[in-house]
This record gives C-alpha cells, structure tokens and sequence, in this order.
C-alpha cells in the first residue's frame, strides 16, 4: 500500500471500457439499480497501537472504510426483510471482499493523534457487480419482468455491416452504455456480418429501441429482422449518396 496519502488508488480489474458519465450519490433502494457507480466519503478512524507504523494503521483504516461502503450500498439494495437470514453469505461473500467492489478510492485527508489514526475518503462502489453477486447469493430478486436480466448472455447479430466507421460507432456505443449490456465483444466476423456476444442489463425490447434511435451511426439505419429472447438480429442499411 502507498504511503502517499493524497494518492489514488486505482483497482479497475474489468478488461472492458467503461466510461464513467455520471457519478451519483447512492440514496435510494431500486431506484439506484440504472446507474452504474455510487460515491461514498467517509470519516474512519482506527486503533494506533504502541510501536504500530502509520502505513499498517492507514491500510487498516482503508480496509475499514471500503467496508464500510459496501456495506452501506449492500443496505440500500437488499430487502430489509430478508437481511437476518443472508448476513452469514453477505459476510463472507461482500463484507469480508469488500475491495473487489470497490474500483477506485481516493483518501482526502488523514490525521494522527494519540492512540487512533484518522482518515476521510471518497470510495466508489461497483453497483452492477455488487447487485449481480447479490442476486447469485439470493439475497435480492431481479426487478420484476427482469428476472433474466444479466444471468446469460445475448447475441446481437448485425448484416450488411460493410462499412469500419459503423462497426466502430456501434462498438463505441455499448462501450459507454454499461446500463444496457457489460462485457460487450466482437466473437464472429464474416462476409459483412458481425456477431457481438453480452450480457443484458435491460429487456432486449430496450436495448433494440436504443440501437435503433439512439446509436450515433450517421451514415446509415438499422432494420430489425429477428428479436429472439437472447438473440437480436439487425440489418444495416447504408444511407444511398445522391
């Protein structure tokens, strides 16, 4: 762990981009679940024991305060009813990692006094990555008519995709849209036809409606031709030169 204390600490351990638009405070409970991050500043303090180096008390006191957050986001997305019965999973499984949620943090201030060690920081909390290890762990249930959602992949078929800049506006746009699908990825492509592999994040009824009217390709339109439950399959219409 750094001793610099104004350092950032990145531990971003997706292999996909994700742009981060809108960083928004966690306050409520389901309403949260269409945005991707929730920030959390936090006031810990620790134990400072006799002969205790300070970098032993300031990794202790990360540790506390990355719990802390997860633990407050855990609250506000699981089902007061239900708590009791999952704290043994919640404990192993979140509160005791709680890093793994946990992408980036940023220590604001620190302060040493006579037998405790004193830390504010600004921690940002995986949402997505957090409500999915939640419902695994059967702690909470898919929004209703969403019960599918994120727990198998999709298939995005698009034909007649002969031109890069359109290939990459469609690429670049899931790249940035983590609330419509993750782990977006080219798997296949042959003679014009590009299948994408994701997993959803939202009915593929929303997800079509955004590619249609929403994706910035300018030199061209999609048709819809198949829309299976897991399987989306488009054709890309170059606009005609006049």
């Amino acid at each position: 762990m750094s001793e610099k204390g104004t350092e950032m600490k990145q531990r971003l351990k997706t292999g996909g981009l994700f742009l981060l638009i809108g960083i928004t405070f966690l306050f409520g409970g389901h309403s949260a679940f269409g945005s991707r991050f929730a920030l959390f500043a936090l006031d810990v303090q620790v134990t400072l024991a006799a002969g205790q180096s300070t970098g032993k008390a300031r990794e202790a006191a990360i540790a506390k305060g990355l719990r802390q957050a997860v633990e407050e986001a855990t609250f506000k997305l699981i089902p007061q009813e239900g708590f009791g019965t999952n704290y043994v999973k919640l404990q192993s499984e979140i509160f005791n990692k709680a890093d793994r949620f946990v992408p980036q943090y940023k220590i604001l201030s620190e302060k040493q006094y006579p037998g405790t060690f004193d830390i504010s920081l600004q921690v940002t909390v995986d949402l997505v990555l957090l409500r999915h290890t939640l419902t695994s762990l059967g702690a909470i249930r898919a929004e209703k008519g969403k019960e599918k959602i994120g727990t198998s992949p999709s298939f995005l078929i698009i034909k007649n995709l002969t031109r890069g800049t359109a290939l990459m506006a469609v690429m670049g746009f899931f790249s940035q849209r983590p609330d419509l699908v993750e782990h977006f990825s080219l798997i296949e492509a042959r003679h014009g036809t590009f299948t994408f592999r994701f997993f959803p994040m939202e009915t593929l009824d929303t997800i079509t409606s955004q590619i249609l009217y929403h994706a910035p390709i300018h030199e061209g339109t999609f048709k819809v031709l198949e829309q299976a439950k897991n399987r989306l399959v488009l054709s890309y219409q170059p606009v005609s030169n006049p």
